[in-house]
């Protein structure tokens, strides 16, 4: 299938907002986003680390890597808070207006503003360079990283090793991504699409190359949603439109793919594998994977 020319929805990063705003007003369900939280604070290595951190007087150290407007973070500050009062929180998140939504909430949440907060407009590769050029060798309790592993540079092998190397002895690692098998995934890894960095968007590779550093692992499924209704009927062109944008991670998609793979992509959205009928919606199943891992002493940094 011909490529064709097409502005990465990443480099744009206002269209973005916008076409993550229309995909989020349309999956379901609303708390989806922050399903994975409790699986987090329920891990035995957490409450190890708090009783850890009790006798130091340390605090807890927690990376949120691409949090956007935070609102996973939030949820899992505020679950950290009610177990330990000494929370050092680190957002790096390059695009300056959702890290200012992320600010805003902290500052108008009296329990969040308990934590002591680190703000970094930067990318993980520029997080990771900045801590090399300062001979930063600190490490955190808690790392997570919430569909954040995709935009990574270097490949999968180095996307780990940053994460690890960062991690503490007994420290907690999670990372949410797609469905390696999903619909939603296909869509984005189109044989002609190279604009996503698709091969980090498999659970099992991953997951092998945490557990060769002697990390444990374990994976979990969280249902979720798309009501893609609108691609079809067209009843609101503009939610259709930055629909179809965040599917292809292609800005202004139905305008600059030639007909045949703009035909190509409507013939695999109606497709019972990739969308099915329900109370007469069109959804998609977008359900993620998580893996989340411990760091055992002796693990192999870089």
């Amino acid at each position: 299938m011909a490529d064709f020319e097409y502005v990465n929805l990443k480099d744009d990063p206002e269209h973005y907002e916008t076409s993550f705003a229309a995909f989020d007003e349309h999956r379901y369900p609303r708390n989806a986003r922050v399903a994975w939280v409790p699986m987090v604070l329920q891990h035995g290595n957490i409450q190890t680390s708090i009783s850890k951190l009790e006798r130091s007087g340390e605090s807890m150290r927690v990376l949120g890597i691409g949090s956007g407007t935070g609102v996973e973070d939030c949820k899992l500050i505020t679950g950290l808070l009610e177990r330990y009062q000494r929370i050092h929180s680190t957002v790096v998140e390059p695009n300056k207006h959702y890290l200012r939504q992320h600010q805003e909430t902290v500052s108008s949440t009296e329990n969040l503003k308990k934590a002591d907060w680190d703000w970094r407009q930067q990318s993980w590769d520029e997080f990771l360079t900045h801590r090399m050029e300062k001979n930063d060798s600190s490490k955190f309790d808690v790392i997570t990283s919430v569909h954040s592993i995709y935009y990574m540079q270097g490949g999968l092998n180095a996307a780990v090793d940053g994460m690890v190397d960062c991690l503490k002895d007994g420290g907690v690692l999670l990372i949410y991504l797609r469905d390696m098998d999903g619909t939603f995934n296909e869509m984005s890894n189109w044989p002609w699409n190279k604009h996503h960095e698709g091969n980090l968007s498999y659970t099992p590779e991953i997951r092998e190359s945490l557990e060769k550093r002697g990390l444990l692992c374990e994976n979990a499924n969280f249902p979720e949603f798309c009501d893609v209704t609108d691609i079809f009927e067209r009843r609101n062109e503009r939610d259709a439109r930055h629909l179809e944008d965040f599917m292809t991670h292609v800005v202004n998609f139905k305008e600059r793919a030639p007909s045949n793979i703009y035909d190509d992509f409507m013939k695999r959205l109606q497709e019972p594998r990739t969308t099915y009928r329900e109370n007469g919606r069109i959804i998609m199943d977008i359900s993620p994977n998580a893996i989340i891992a411990r760091k055992t002493s002796g693990c192999a940094d870089r």
